[in-house]
């Protein structure tokens, strides 16, 4: 069937189940506030054509009117025919003739009585709509003439009054789709979820959700390959592994060993299998080391320390060695690497053989190198040795930091009225102290002194010739390698 709107232009398509009906409940022809207009329309629809089928004149029997009367053209002819009869029948004899009949101009009925001549009712057949089932259980198909106008009077009252309502819904129906229309179709807006793996766990689009799974998706496939790839990888691993003995456990084979899948379904499986290979690869090549390689190792000790002096750096190892049982495997002896903390470095071939337990060390010249010897030194070497009877290899490694920077002293400073004692303790290595007095700003240097010592000792001394009640600041700075380490400034007021 063609639409009634389908040729008009301007309209919105909304779906009519997106409409409700809210209007109050219609319970003679089952309507509900929330239908949707789909519904309303369609139980309407049903009432309009019960009503047209009931005012369909070729639903009733009318032969009773083939003589006397006009044949009626609609249901309201057919209802003044039956007003027309009845009134007839009421007060008209059967001998009445032409005065009786309503199709002559001017015939008219004195009173309305359904009664045939004697006083009985008069039962015409009804239709269908009318007939009903009596309590003996009888389809009752006749009734009489005013029981029957009366019926027909009062559903013609119902039809109306719903053909009304049917009118009134119709109408504010149009209204309101009229209305939606106007506005344009709604606007969607994708709902939020809380994910709990791909992203932060907060209300988030569904969108970013999405692209989100499918990048992480995507880089996890790229890692482990496609499933076909996978597939086909596992078939690599030969089958007749699981007869294979296992190399740790001799009397076994390896599908035997705790944990092995024999026939691997999986990515999962053949993983797993893998790794108890390799554990058991481990523990075989653990036994063969320590039942069938010397292992003479553990007779090998060393330890690295390093001083600074006058500039030079001397080198010292301790420990043991033992030199019967093992040589430098380079042949030449150990690389050792001095760097200095802004990344220069020197590297030399040192015998270790030779230097072992040397009371006076081994000594570098750094005065020719790039070395920066203001600061820390870090001294490393990884030695090589290889024993003379197996050909067995042990490697070791060494560390070790050389500070080198002046480290403030405590000092004590005693004020009197003109004058400021200080007192304070060198720290053993080659340093210059240099005690400095400045006036109250720290600006302009009055007096100094400067001592030079390579012993801790107690150095004490003082400033002379000063203001009373006067504010000063003192300070020491401390002169290693040439390098110059400030300390902080101290208040003394004199007395």
């Amino acid at each position: 069937m063609k639409p009634l709107n389908i040729d008009k232009t301007g309209c919105s398509n909304i779906s009519s189940n997106c409409v409700s009906w809210q209007g109050p409940d219609i319970e003679c022809i089952g309507l509900c506030k929330g239908d949707s207009v789909t519904e309303v329309v369609y139980k309407l629809a049903l009432e309009l054509c019960k009503l047209m089928d009931i005012f369909d004149l070729t639903n009733y029997d009318l032969q009773c009117f083939s003589t006397g009367v006009c044949q009626p053209q609609n249901f309201k002819d057919f209802i003044n025919i039956l007003i027309n009869k009845v009134c007839t029948l009421q007060a008209c004899n059967p001998n009445c003739g032409d005065s009786c009949n309503p199709c002559v101009p001017g015939a008219t009925a004195s009173a309305f009585s359904a009664s045939a001549p004697g006083g009985s009712d008069i039962y015409v057949p009804i239709a269908r709509e009318f007939q009903y089932t009596n309590p003996t259980g009888d389809l009752v198909t006749t009734m009489a003439v005013s029981d029957y106008a009366q019926a027909v009077g009062n559903k013609v009252s119902t039809l109306v009054n719903s053909a009304k309502i049917i009118q009134d819904t119709l109408s504010d129906h149009s209204s309101r789709i009229t209305a939606l229309e106007k506005q344009g179709p709604p606007a969607f807006e994708m709902p939020t979820i809380v994910p709990v793996g791909v992203l932060a766990k907060e209300a988030t689009s569904m969108q970013l959700v999405l692209a989100a799974t499918e990048q992480q998706f995507t880089e996890l496939k790229t890692a482990l390959g496609n499933h076909s790839d996978i597939y086909t990888n596992l078939q690599k691993l030969d089958a007749s592994i699981n007869d294979a003995k296992s190399l740790s456990k001799p009397g076994t084979n390896v599908s035997s060993l705790k944990g092995f899948t024999a026939q691997p379904g999986n990515l999962a499986d053949v993983l797993g299998n893998v790794l108890i290979m390799i554990s058991d690869m481990r523990n075989a090549m653990n036994t063969i080391m320590t039942n069938y390689i010397p292992n003479t190792c553990e007779a090998i000790s060393l330890d690295l320390t390093a001083t600074f002096r006058e500039g030079s750096i001397i080198l010292y190892v301790q420990g043991t060695l033992p030199a019967a049982s093992f040589m430098n495997t380079s042949g030449v002896g150990t690389q050792f690497t001095i760097t200095d903390a802004n990344g220069n470095y020197v590297t030399y071939t040192i015998d270790i053989f030779s230097i072992l337990n040397v009371a006076a060390g081994f000594s570098i010249d750094t005065t020719s190198t790039r070395l920066n010897t203001s600061g820390n030194l870090t001294i490393t070497a990884n030695p090589s040795f290889t024993n003379r009877t197996t050909d067995s290899v042990c490697k070791s490694s060494l560390q070790y930091t050389l500070v080198n920077v002046g480290v403030c002293p405590a000092v004590i400073y005693t004020p009197l009225t003109n004058e400021i004692g200080f007192t304070f303790n060198t720290s053993g290595a080659m340093q210059a102290y240099t005690v400095e007095l400045y006036n109250s700003s720290g600006a302009n240097l009055l007096l100094s002194q400067t001592f030079v010592s390579n012993v801790v000792q107690g150095i004490t001394s003082k400033f002379e010739g000063l203001s009373s009640r006067t504010i000063y600041k003192a300070r020491v700075k401390i002169v290693v390698n040439g390098v110059t380490t400030p300390c902080e400034f101290v208040g003394i007021t004199t007395n």
